[in-house]
């Protein structure tokens, strides 16, 4: 019987970045979208241009793009919340009502947080670098080469998606991790956040 370990692909992480069995790190690059519907024929094209010129550019890496949806965060909005129906809760001046529509509140956001239809697309760059062999010095040779990778397909890619308002972030590995859960088990990894 084989357990999710053994057909996982991730060995682990390493300096911040993903660590894959196959002997490969992986950085993970959230690109925010934008809605092209609000753009001219014309900025939708050179949009398009620009980023067909960008895969081109960086064919020899190998990039790999996702978009998926994933959920709103709602973590501290909520927790405020909890705070508050606790402190309502201990408060003997506030009325019975009030209290209850503030745990109806929370119980809303709750469900909220939650639910599948609370979530946004987002877009991801994935790259890789393969490393020649497993040790030590190759980790740290096949860090450094995916660390300008990284570096270089980020501003390329500020470059272009900046007129548009785009922001480029780099995943931590916590963060990669976290995706590649939702990506797994969307509604579970609601619940792990």
């Amino acid at each position: 019987m084989k357990s999710f370990n053994d057909i996982s692909p991730i060995e682990g992480v390493y300096s911040d970045y993903i660590y894959l069995k196959e002997h490969s790190l992986v950085s993970v690059l959230k690109v925010s979208g934008t809605n092209i519907d609000l753009l001219s024929q014309n900025q939708q094209n050179q949009l398009f241009d620009n980023y067909g010129a960008f895969l081109a550019q960086y064919s020899h890496y190998n990039i790999q793009t996702e978009s998926m949806t994933i959920p709103v965060t709602m973590n501290d909005f909520v927790k405020k919340w909890k705070e508050r129906y606790v402190e309502a809760m201990h408060d003997t001046q506030m009325t019975q009502e009030k209290k209850q529509l503030i745990a109806s509140y929370l119980y809303e956001y709750q469900k909220s947080e939650t639910d599948l239809d609370t979530a946004v697309k987002a877009h991801f760059v994935i790259l890789k670098e393969k490393l020649k062999k497993p040790s030590i010095e190759e980790l740290q040779m096949a860090e450094k080469r995916i660390t300008q990778k990284r570096d270089e397909v980020s501003r390329s890619l500020y470059s272009f998606l900046n007129e548009y308002d785009c922001n480029i972030e780099v995943l931590t590995s916590k963060e990669a991790l976290s995706l590649l859960h939702q990506f797994l088990d969307y509604r579970a990894s609601v619940y792990s956040q």
